[in-house]
């Protein structure tokens, strides 16, 4: 009798480390490099935006040491005399997987949340599991398997790595979702491949969907169907602008990763692809936290920086023009009063008022007075106290279409 390979699950005879990655993964990949290339070279080939790539690059770099830092000071790294059951666990799923160089393992408290994340930093791969996520499923479990080797699967297909070179094709609405997602659907896979039970695999799902007390108790047939039943222009939008695979997919195809058959795609609202293109996708944290939020908030203020100084300048633009009008309203005044008296006016209040020329004084957007200098002969020597002349504002718009 043939005694099943240790890289074989018993309940998965149709899947090996070769058939991990998800098919969806390698075709998104070719359209996220593509996308990623051109915005590199456009980000190059400008000198703003290449420093302002670099800043990004600068503060990206800070925020995953800052996180590093964090796991190493604050959280509990997992060995042989620390956790010693889920320290086995884990080199368990390594060897299960093929990784012949485990990641630091660490266990770190985040207030009750239910989760578990992969990242790396300066060479070093750390694979980090929140406490309550351990005490649910327990450190030796097919449950905590799941959860490990789907962090592991990251670290195996070197997302964190794509995550950085291919950062702008990933903030690419609808594509660079998909590719966060298909990532996600591989990954459950190295899960499954390493816990070698799908029954607690699903477990490890439903855990993450209702609870440590109640997910494990949950029915995963019914969660589900919740994927094909729950529809609608808004389920649809979330999924196309999410970077992870509802919870209910997630368990659907864990379910038809069992049975080996092709899991049905429900349809999906036409109008939610369209509104999709507005919202970007993208995690540039990579790790989520303090670091993901100062990122964020970098990220932030580098846009509002690019975008007021232009802001700034249309707006100063807008206020040259109003004033060039006014000074051209005003030489008109000055030469038709010239015409009709034979002497040129010695102040703008003898064009302005009821009965005169100009039955409104110009207002000036930034506070100008309007004067004719004495001795004036034309309008085109009245000025503005804060702009100057008609000349001086040509000048600004166009330096060549002066008169000389």
């Amino acid at each position: 009798m043939n005694t099943p390979s240790p890289h074989l699950p018993p309940s998965l005879p149709h899947l090996s480390r070769n058939t991990l990655p998800a098919e969806k993964e390698n075709t998104y990949f070719v359209f996220v490099v593509l996308v990623s290339v051109l915005l590199w070279m456009a980000l190059i080939m400008t000198i703003i935006g290449a420093v302002y790539g670099l800043v990004i690059a600068l503060f990206v770099w800070l925020g995953h040491g800052l996180l590093a830092a964090h796991l190493r000071a604050e959280a509990v790294r997992v060995n042989e005399r620390q956790l010693p059951a889920l320290h086995a666990t884990f080199l368990t799923v390594c060897q299960q997987l093929g990784v012949s160089q485990p990641p630091g393992l660490y266990v770190l408290q985040s207030g009750g949340a239910l989760n578990a994340f992969a990242t790396r930093f300066a060479g070093r791969d750390f694979v980090v599991v929140f406490s309550d996520m351990l005490e649910a499923l327990g450190p030796s479990s097919p449950e905590i398997k799941f959860i490990l080797g789907h962090e592991l699967g990251h670290l195996k297909s070197k997302h964190i790595l794509k995550q950085t070179l291919l950062a702008p094709g990933l903030f690419c609405p609808l594509i660079g979702p998909a590719y966060r997602r298909a990532w996600e659907t591989t990954c459950d896979r190295y899960g499954a491949f390493a816990a070698q039970d799908m029954d607690g695999s699903l477990r490890a799902m439903l855990t993450l969907s209702g609870g440590k007390d109640q997910g494990r108790l949950l029915d995963a047939e019914a969660f589900a169907s919740q994927h094909e039943e729950e529809r609608g222009f808004f389920v649809s939008l979330h999924e196309l602008s999410s970077s992870y695979p509802t919870l209910s997919r997630r368990v659907r195809d864990l379910r038809a990763l069992q049975t080996g058959q092709t899991a049905p795609r429900p349809p999906r609202n036409p109008f939610a692809y369209f509104f999709a293109l507005f919202i970007p996708g993208g995690n540039l944290g990579g790790g989520g936290g303090a670091a993901n939020g100062l990122i964020i908030v970098v990220v932030v203020g580098l846009l509002a920086a690019m975008a007021i100084p232009a802001f700034q300048k249309v707006r100063e633009a807008s206020q040259l023009k109003v004033c060039l009008n006014n000074e051209r309203m005003l030489s008109a005044a000055f030469d038709q009063a010239v015409l009709e008296n034979g002497k040129p006016p010695t102040s703008v209040a003898e064009l302005v008022g009821p009965g005169k020329y100009i039955k409104q004084m110009p207002v000036c957007l930034n506070g100008g007075t309007y004067v004719i200098p004495r001795g004036a002969t034309s309008g085109e020597e009245i000025f503005c106290t804060v702009h100057g002349t008609m000349e001086n504002i040509q000048r600004k718009f166009n330096p060549a279409a002066v008169r000389h």
